[in-house]
């Protein structure tokens, strides 16, 4: 890194990584390490990392003598280029989602190697929009919202789901919607997942959160809720929500979750109608202890339709980024993230030349060390089919909830041969086949552009994000544009 500009290469740490693991021997014996033992009823790496860090005491010969030795290997090598001691190594897998996530990125190189950017073997996180009912009528919603589906998954289809997710590897699932809390077997599903080492989280609107429901959601095992807080006041958020007095039980329901020690997100759709008040609901959740504040892109899908006139520009969306990424740098209980890809850009043209660098992401914002700045080239952008994918209540899978592109239903094809094979999948994954400015920037393996975005306003999921500053002449073009049609 040079005056703010991203050098080529990679990383020594990722050299490491590739000598050793990415050639066709080691892949085809991590695919081995990966597949599941009937003895011990988990892959043989799940067995092996359990062995290792503890866990677990005994296994069968092949995972007790061949994997372990393997995984202890491996271990070491990893521990010394990423510079953890074997003890931490230890402890930190001692966490079933730990040892569900590496599985999933060992996966990912067993299949795909290690390229930019990286897939992992299963998507990291599925957003379930377990039902699409919900209690409010909120003017962006991706879903459009309100009466459940007629067709959703009955309870016993829920938990067979559950139990695929878990199988094919998939480190976390978001309940969403609608509204999940509107369905009272999300419960059972949530602890299914829980039991079979898949991280549970529910993404809602907070005002079903009473303090009994806040305590059950403890007690069941969920780790992270998410509440959607779109305003500073009542004013404006409950114009957004669509019903009166949503502000308020809103509130109550992430002072519940904070009483009940679960970690708190709470998220803002940012437009026109409230990206001003941004700094003061920032504030506001600081207040009332919440862990992470996200702030979503907003994308012209579903409810949320109504494009230009509440969209914000390219400089509008840039200032709101520098704007997080200082009170990012002001350090505070809080993390501020975004899901506009392009935050990991403004970050590397505005840090603050510390040898630890945050490379912002979608899901949290690692802090990254010498060898391993450039690791970000590999995990992060957009992670639409690639790091995550939407499940419909139905059963359909999509790359993202809100790039609404249908590529299979688990109720008749399995997650793992739409993941592995897709050709909506293995677009995304290619940023040589973006467009124009985003095809271009010398920041496409840190950001590639929203591509729910770029298919929202152009129905093309390669084509360039309206939403950013390089990208000012395609806003301008969709401006002319709407113009003329509402003349």
């Amino acid at each position: 890194m040079a005056g703010g500009v991203r050098t080529s290469g990679i990383t020594p740490s990722v050299e490491v990584l590739k000598s050793t693991i990415d050639n066709r021997f080691v892949r085809f014996l991590l695919r081995r390490l990966t597949s599941k033992c009937k003895k011990d009823g988990k892959s043989r790496l799940g067995v092996a990392l359990e062995l290792f860090s503890g866990a677990r005491e005994r296994g069968c010969f092949t995972c007790s003598h061949v994997a372990l030795p393997i995984v202890r290997w491996a271990m070491g090598r990893g521990g010394s280029a990423f510079g953890v001691s074997g003890e931490d190594m230890k402890n930190r897998f001692k966490d079933p989602y730990w040892c569900t996530g590496l599985i999933d990125v060992i996966k990912g190189i067993a299949k795909y190697g290690i390229k930019k950017p990286f897939v992992p073997g299963a998507p990291f996180l599925i957003v379930w929009d377990y039902t699409n009912a919900c209690n409010l009528r909120c003017k962006h919603c991706y879903a459009s919202a309100g009466k459940p589906l007629h067709n959703e998954l009955s309870g016993e289809e829920a938990l067979r789901v559950a139990d695929e997710l878990a199988d094919a590897g998939v480190t976390a699932v978001a309940f969403s919607g609608g509204e999940p809390l509107m369905r009272k077997d999300i419960f059972k599903t949530i602890k299914r997942l829980r039991d079979n080492g898949v991280y549970p989280a529910v993404a809602s609107n907070g005002t079903l959160i009473t303090k009994e429901v806040a305590k059950k959601l403890a007690n069941c095992g969920v780790g992270f809720v998410q509440i959607s807080l779109d305003g500073a006041n009542s004013s404006t958020h409950d114009s957004f929500r669509g019903i009166p007095g949503a502000y308020e039980e809103t509130l109550l329901g992430i002072k519940n979750c904070v009483e009940n020690d679960l970690f708190v997100e709470a998220s803002t759709t940012a437009t026109k109608l409230n990206y001003m008040e941004i700094p003061r609901i920032a504030d506001l959740c600081e207040e009332l202890g919440v862990d992470w504040y996200m702030v979503y892109n907003f994308v012209p899908t579903g409810r949320g339709q109504f494009i230009v006139e509440n969209d914000l520009t390219p400089e509008e969306r840039e200032d709101l980024l520098k704007t997080l990424w200082k009170r990012l740098l002001n350090g505070g209980k809080m993390q501020y993230l975004s899901t506009a890809p392009q935050f990991a850009r403004v970050a590397l043209q505005n840090e603050n030349g510390s040898e630890k660098r945050i490379i912002p992401g979608h899901f949290y914002n690692p802090v990254l060390a010498d060898q391993l700045q450039n690791l970000g080239d590999f995990i992060g952008g957009c992670g639409a089919g690639r790091m995550y994918a939407g499940l419909e209540p139905d059963g359909m899978l999509k790359p993202c909830v809100f790039l609404p592109l249908e590529l299979g239903n688990l109720r008749k094809q399995r997650l793992e041969e739409i993941w592995d094979t897709h050709p909506i999948l293995q677009t995304l994954r290619d940023r040589n086949q973006l467009k124009g400015n985003c095809r271009n920037c010398q920041y496409r393996e840190m950001c590639g552009g929203c591509r729910a975005r770029a298919y929202g306003y152009f129905g093309d999921i390669t084509a360039p994000d309206p939403g950013c500053i390089n990208n000012i002449g395609v806003y301008e073009k969709i401006v002319e544009k709407e113009k003329e049609i509402n003349i």
